[in-house]
């Protein structure tokens, strides 16, 4: 787990931690502050007091889960000046690994799965404000992977290296998104498995390779 900041404490975070599943479950008009209230056994008067309304405490609840589930491999790579990008070999691995902490971070049982419903979800349906969280979070570590990407085979455009990117994520969140019924069809009835996420980043890994033209072998 991620070290929290102090905004995330108390009381503040068992209201985000008990609305948070129900948001990411039901969207933010799918849920009252009601039901917030009640599943978190507090009244509405308390919500208020923490948040200011639902809306802020569900912006709140992304803030959160972004701040967990961040990925923040790529730009600490691009940092590091002396990588050798005309290694074939060498991107191959960096490649490896930012797809291996993606997988990781969204559907191992590293955090709990509403968080990358929520975060999913929220691309889908964003809510206001939502654009505040996408541009200090999301934007930044897609820019950077996408940055990789092109420094591993520059013969390919940003264009091409931009949707390879949305290509790796898209892969990872349609196993989030159809986590019960994949589950089903590979008869396992918790989280899914490290046996199996493996399988996955080595599936999602060998598309994007040869996408790029980075194929191994």
């Amino acid at each position: 787990m991620t070290e929290l900041r102090a905004e995330w404490t108390g009381k503040r975070l068992e209201l985000i931690e008990t609305a948070g599943p129900l948001f990411a479950n039901s969207g933010i008009d799918g849920v009252s502050i009601r039901e917030i209230a009640e599943k978190s056994n507090v009244n509405i008067a308390s919500i208020n007091y923490y948040f200011g309304s639902k809306e802020n405490l569900y912006i709140e609840a992304l803030r959160y889960v972004a701040w967990q589930v961040r990925c923040p491999l790529a730009q600490k790579i691009l940092q590091d000046k002396d990588i050798d990008y005309s290694t074939k070999k060498h991107c191959i691995s960096i490649i490896k690994k930012l797809i291996e902490e993606r997988v990781q971070n969204y559907l191992s049982d590293k955090y709990p799965m509403w968080y990358s419903r929520l975060l999913l979800r929220s691309l889908i349906e964003p809510p206001a404000k939502f654009e505040n969280v996408l541009f200090h979070t999301f934007i930044p570590e897609f820019n950077a992977l996408v940055e990789i990407l092109m420094k591993c085979n520059p013969r390919n455009t940003i264009e091409k290296c931009k949707f390879w990117a949305f290509s790796i994520l898209g892969e990872i969140s349609f196993y989030v998104f159809a986590e019960p019924g994949i589950k089903l069809a590979i008869n396992i009835t918790e989280k899914y498995t490290q046996e199996f996420l493996s399988q996955l980043q080595k599936h999602i890994t060998s598309l994007i390779l040869k996408g790029l033209d980075l194929r191994e072998g």
